[in-house]
């Protein structure tokens, strides 16, 4: 039951730091010491829908001019937006040289308690721990969880046979890395505004209708050995991609509607197992991202799903003192 109940949590953590910007809670951490004490460097925050947000506030918004999003307190508010700070910091962003922060660039704020952030410590270690260690923690939580053999009335059943071990890891496996690469992407969206008169005031770009106008984009993306970087936009034309070890830089165009109007902009970048050519992963992608992970992480384990009719179902696992084989043979009670 304790081991159950964790894994649900752990599944609700997952989730949450997987959540795109804008889902109505996430969970994420900090990479810089800008809000210490109060936030660390590495640790973790829940972000709920901001609502009303007021001076004081712990608030998570985009920055056009740094290109990330950013995690900062509001100190004050103005006519031209809310001013920022980081705790840490000595002077407020905008006396940096950054622009107010308007109202519809925040996209959540920090969930407190008693006045206080609540503070997830180390999470940003975690995360980085999981995407280092992804397949290894796919195979185990899957097994342990497809894997249970205890009776509901108590009494022990029969060790698994190896064929009943094998199938539930491989099932786990592949749904697990294909939710992990298509959930697992970095994500830029921003929404251009085609107005009849822009301006560069504000945090919002704008562009003057039926025009178009040269948009650039750089997305930390590290390029890993047997993956493929594949990069799907929504509202850019005429796009190019140049590729580097750490980063891909996206430039094309932005072409504004004969009306006043938003203009959403979308780049998504994606890592798929190298078992196709990347023509057909960009096509597949292009689809539907799950479709493309699915595909790919099928093909990933199609040498060893080929071995499942030869393993013997009626062979029974050695009797084994580790721990972790009584959790992936034994599952979750």
């Amino acid at each position: 039951m304790i081991r159950t109940a964790a894994l649900a949590v752990l599944l609700v953590l997952a989730g949450l730091v997987a959540a795109p910007a804008g889902s109505p809670v996430q969970v994420s951490y900090v990479y810089s010491e800008s809000m210490s004490p109060t936030i660390g460097v590495g640790d973790g925050y829940v972000l709920v829908p901001a609502g009303h947000v007021s001076t004081g506030d712990i608030v998570t918004f985009w920055s056009g001019t740094r290109g990330a999003y950013t995690t900062h307190r509001i100190v004050d508010e103005t006519a031209d937006g809310f001013r920022t700070k980081g705790d840490h910091n000595a002077v407020a962003d905008q006396a940096a040289g950054y622009p107010s922060v308007s109202r519809d660039a925040i996209v959540g704020r920090v969930l407190t308690w008693r006045g206080s952030p609540l503070v997830i410590p180390h999470l940003g270690s975690a995360v980085r721990f999981v995407h280092e260690h992804v397949a290894l923690l796919v195979v185990i939580v899957g097994a342990a969880a497809l894997l249970g053999r205890g009776g509901t009335d108590g009494r022990p059943s029969r060790p698994a046979t190896m064929r009943a071990v094998l199938v539930p890891l491989l099932i786990a496996a592949v749904l697990g890395t294909a939710g992990v690469v298509a959930f697992g992407g970095v994500t830029h969206t921003e929404t251009v505004i085609a107005v009849e008169h822009p301006t560069d005031a504000g945090s919002i770009r704008t562009v003057a209708v039926g025009s178009s106008q040269p948009a650039n984009y750089t997305v930390a993306v590290p390029d890993r050995a047997w993956t493929d970087r594949v990069v799907h936009t929504v509202g850019l034309r005429d796009v190019t991609v140049a590729r580097n070890a750490s980063t891909l830089s996206v430039t094309g165009s932005v072409r504004a509607p004969d009306a006043p109007g938003p203009v959403p902009i979308e780049v998504a970048v994606r890592n798929y197992p190298s078992v196709l050519p990347h023509a057909i992963i960009a096509r597949l992608d292009a689809i539907d991202p799950l479709l493309a992970a699915s595909v790919c992480a099928t093909l990933l384990f199609a040498p060893v799903v080929a071995l499942v009719p030869f393993v013997d179902g009626r062979e029974r696992p050695r009797e084994s003192r580790s721990r972790w084989w009584r959790l992936l043979t034994g599952g979750l009670e």
